[in-house]
């Protein structure tokens, strides 16, 4: 008995599709056909025709193998384009072109695999963007708004980040809360793990009787770990602050600038634990000095949303009158990031 005409079409299109597939070979045995996406992150995505789109852990992944060109960015920046083959389990062996032998590269040294050729004056993009709203009526009439965005931009040895926060709040249409604070900042990466930095924020904060504090100043940092499930970098440098009060007089002076930036998965892809902070202690006069941090905990959901809860602990050594030095906020928030 012939089988319909239109399920051996089928047939014959899902064995096509399976043979063109790339494959993803694991450390029990397991092969995974699909299409490989990108390494990000420590976590290896393919999109299979049969369980959608899955994320693999990389450290479970002895070799992949695709059909078509893809483009491997190592720690160090450098790229290495080509199709992925066969090789010696526990490394990646790219094959630039058919007439040359493939080259190997040890996957923990590996930042990124993304499909294509990208090529070394190619920019790469990654951020998040989280927003937070609260709202009661009632007894009580509160209504808070807070956002908190990260955009980085990378490309061989240099780096531009764009951060931005902000709040507002009011109770009983009195208003609350009012802030803001943008910064920029370039990093040339000088080793692997050394760069030199530049870098300038503006804060705008009418409750703390800031009109705009803005600071520029240069300095170096270190990416002391850089692994799949914990980085840390640390910056030291010098600024030049200056400070427009509404009623206040206004002050300029010199800061010692010292930054953290941390993050860990407490639970591989599930639960990131982070902290972000940055000090500068003047140099003119220590009770001038300032600090901004922001710890709390990210999970991811699913398909590049992420929920975020949040401690924001500002302190100021030098409040205008009336006001006091520390001002925290804790917040709850939804975002995507990509």
């Amino acid at each position: 008995m012939r089988p319909p005409r239109h399920l051996a079409a089928g047939l014959l299109a899902c064995l096509c599709s399976t043979a063109a597939a790339d494959t993803v070979t694991l450390d029990n045995g397991d092969r995974i056909s699909g299409k490989v996406e990108r390494l990000r992150s420590g976590k290896l995505e393919i999109d299979t025709p049969y369980a959608g789109r899955l994320w693999i852990d990389a450290a479970r992944v002895t070799s992949v193998e695709t059909d078509g060109d893809m483009t491997v960015i190592m720690r160090d920046y450098s790229r290495r384009t080509g199709r992925l083959v066969a090789g010696t389990p526990g490394t990646l062996a790219i094959q630039a072109r058919p007439d040359v032998s493939p080259t190997t590269v040890p996957p923990d040294r590996v930042a990124a695999l993304l499909p294509g050729r990208i090529g070394e004056e190619d920019w790469r993009f990654t951020g998040r963007v989280n927003a937070g709203l609260t709202d009661s009526s009632g007894n009580t009439e509160v209504r808070r708004t807070n956002i908190d965005a990260e955009a980085i931009a990378r490309r061989n040895l240099d780096r531009w980040s764009l951060t931005m926060r902000g709040n507002n709040a009011t109770d009983r249409q009195q208003q609350t809360a009012e802030n803001a604070t943008i910064g920029l900042k370039y990093d040339r990466f000088v080793t692997e793990q050394l760069y030199f930095y530049g870098g300038s924020s503006l804060e705008h904060d009418p409750f703390k009787d800031i009109r705009l504090r803005t600071n520029l100043g240069v300095g170096a940092g270190a990416q002391v770990l850089d692994r799949t499930s914990t980085h840390l970098s640390l910056e030291s440098g010098l600024d030049r602050v200056r400070t427009d009060y509404f009623a206040g007089q206004d002050l300029t002076n010199t800061a010692l600038r010292m930054a953290i930036r941390f993050d860990h998965w407490v639970l591989p892809d599930r639960v990131q634990l982070f902290h972000t902070g940055e000090t500068f202690l003047s140099i003119d006069n220590i009770s001038r000095s300032f600090t901004r941090t922001q710890t709390g905990l990210r999970v991811p959901l699913r398909d590049g949303l992420l929920a975020t809860v949040q401690w924001n602990l500002d302190w100021d050594g030098n409040p205008a009158p009336g006001r006091v030095s520390r001002d925290q906020a804790t917040i709850l928030s939804l975002g995507y990031r990509w």
